[in-house]
């Protein structure tokens, strides 16, 4: 059995149940395990909520409200509501009201509610132990919810059999499971040896991660299979029509089961490459990255005509994995033909350092600039949301300064800086900026 403890501190989630009175269990005396994504936060209490402050960061006093709660009997936990301001909610399992009425009063500015819950984080983690040593899977992965006041069973694919493995022993408690669509899980069976246009030449754990290489001729070929360091002999390949192609796949150590599924030849793109599947839909995987080889032999009139390029999957390489990307300068459909030395290699673009961009529902630090994707199809007026926070301007109309600088797309790299007391975005882009505010109504869209 393998499976890994995770305290769910959700800071960006709604949290729980307010008022005097405990909000009910969602899931007590139910009868089955429900999944997570059905169960509903208890909502904040309204009557204790208002429109101001505005949280844009982590600015919010935690360590104040944290040691006043915990000299109060029945403090739970607390954590950072995203979806109502940035107010810290406090959660108590025992004179809610009561614990209200002295936040208010110790704490008369500050952006924070005190929640009641019918639960205790000492349930919840003896829950959890209990979960640890009752769940019968080999892999899972199980975490306190303090926002819902469950203990989350991650169960990798949603199937039957895995629900069941967790509602035999928990069926009507705090305890819901978490998972992938089985529907999107690849089907389990043995490694292709073919595909259309090609073949599989080696499938070894061997080699260099987020690599890929091409040989077009049989001494390139012999150099490159003992550069990866494949086992054998390398198998028979007619150079007159066919390449061959080295994909330096990546796994996690927790997650070894990929598999080769197809190579993909987009002609629009100028690209090839490979269809690497995850089998197994594991609830966690470890970030080690280790090599997997896949060699394939290519047809030649399958190949993207004139330059073209090669890399594991469709989207670019990530950051710093510049080799996985290799350029072949040089038409290779024709029968026989092969690249020179200074027709193939990395990409030199790739190995730049590209400057990191955010989007809308990212999250930036506080008092340091950053490049945000502005895509202005509705105009300035609205931006994000960042940070969780919806930003809006009295400017409706896009600045001759900004026009000139956007792409077709109608997309536009703004630097943004979000400050706060008070709480302001600003946007600059060809020397002119456009102030920004909070937001509590949402965007009305447009056509």
């Amino acid at each position: 059995m393998r499976w890994s403890l995770v305290i769910v501190v959700a800071l960006t989630a709604v949290a729980c149940g307010g008022g005097g009175e405990p909000a009910p269990s969602v899931v007590e005396g139910s009868g089955e395990v429900p999944r997570c994504e059905d169960l509903e936060p208890i909502e904040l209490p309204s009557e204790h909520l208002r429109d101001e402050p505005v949280y844009v960061g982590n600015e919010q006093p935690v360590e104040e409200l944290s040691a006043w709660a915990q000299s109060r009997p029945g403090f739970e936990e607390l954590w950072i509501d995203r979806n109502h301001l940035g107010w810290v909610v406090l959660a108590f399992s025992e004179d809610a009201e009561a614990r209200q009425a002295e936040l208010a009063e110790r704490f008369p500015d500050v952006g924070a509610v005190v929640v009641a819950v019918d639960w205790t984080m000492a349930e919840l983690e003896v829950l959890q132990q209990r979960v640890h040593e009752g769940v019968d899977l080999e892999s899972y992965t199980s975490g306190v919810d303090i926002t819902r006041g469950v203990v989350e069973v991650g169960v990798g694919a949603l199937t039957d059999a895995n629900i069941a493995a967790v509602a035999d022993r928990f069926a009507g408690e705090r305890v819901c499971v978490s998972g992938s669509d089985p529907a999107s899980v690849p089907e389990e069976g043995p490694q292709p040896q073919a595909g259309e246009g090609w073949r599989l030449l080696a499938d070894e754990p061997v080699g260099e991660p987020y690599r890929t290489w091409i040989a077009a001729d049989q001494d390139a070929y012999a150099r490159l299979w003992s550069e990866i360091g494949l086992s054998g002999e390398p198998p028979e390949v007619a150079f007159d029509g066919e390449v061959v192609i080295w994909f330096g796949a990546v796994y996690s150590g927790s997650c070894p089961r990929i598999r080769l599924d197809d190579v993909v030849i987009d002609h629009d793109r100028a690209l090839v490459h490979a269809e690497i599947v995850e089998l197994g839909a594991e609830p966690a995987c470890t970030d080690d990255a280790n090599p997997r080889a896949y060699v394939v032999a290519v047809e030649r009139s399958v190949l993207p005509s004139g330059p073209f390029a090669i890399q594991l999957g469709p989207e670019d390489p990530p950051g710093g994995a510049f080799e996985e990307r290799t350029l072949i300068e040089v038409d290779l459909t024709e029968r026989g033909s092969a690249p020179a030395p200074d027709e193939i290699g990395p990409d030199p673009a790739a190995a730049e350092p590209q400057p990191t961009t955010v989007g809308p529902g990212e999250i930036i630090e506080t008092g340091y600039p950053a490049l945000y994707r502005f895509w202005l199809h509705c105009g300035p007026e609205w931006l994000g949301p960042l940070n969780d926070v919806m930003w809006r301007s009295d400017v409706t109309q896009i600045p001759p300064e900004w026009r000139e600088r956007m792409h077709d797309s109608e997309e536009l790299v703004v630097e943004v800086l979000i400050e706060t007391d008070p709480a302001t975005l600003t946007a600059t882009a060809g020397d002119h900026t456009i102030v920004y505010r909070p937001s509590p109504e949402d965007p009305p869209g447009c056509d």
